[in-house]
């Protein structure tokens, strides 16, 4: 075999494993944080009501309470809670939805969620 056949037999096997390399089967692509600017207010209601996001993209939740009451940002199924934020103060979590669904957010003050403070985290894939 000659010099220029051993040469290319290398380039090729070189450009074979860097194209490889370079695939979409390497490693995932780090998802950046969204930040959800959440606003608690004293008639029971959280702006904005629905949040959206995707299965394993963090979520930065900054709860701001604009009113004088106490208030808070809980998701049971996600183990997600800003506890008691003052008002005029805030609160923050962060976390990475798993799976898709539709999911509530509440405030746990004793009586808010009943007077309908209450949200929808919609998750898709």
């Amino acid at each position: 075999m000659s010099g220029k056949s051993v040469c290319r037999i290398l380039f090729g096997l070189a450009l074979t494993v860097l194209l490889a390399a370079c695939s979409s089967g390497g490693a995932p692509v780090a998802q950046t944080t969204t930040t959800v600017n959440l606003t608690a207010q004293d008639t029971f209601k959280y702006d904005p009501a629905t949040i959206t996001a995707k299965v394993g993209q963090p979520i930065h939740v900054v709860l701001t309470n604009k009113g004088v009451l106490v208030h808070s940002f809980v998701i049971d199924e996600l183990n997600v809670k800003v506890a008691n934020v003052q008002g005029g103060g805030t609160g923050d979590a962060t976390f990475t939805p798993t799976q898709a669904g539709t999911y509530v957010f509440y405030c746990e003050q004793p009586g808010h969620r009943a007077a309908g403070m209450t949200g929808t985290l919609v998750v898709s894939q």
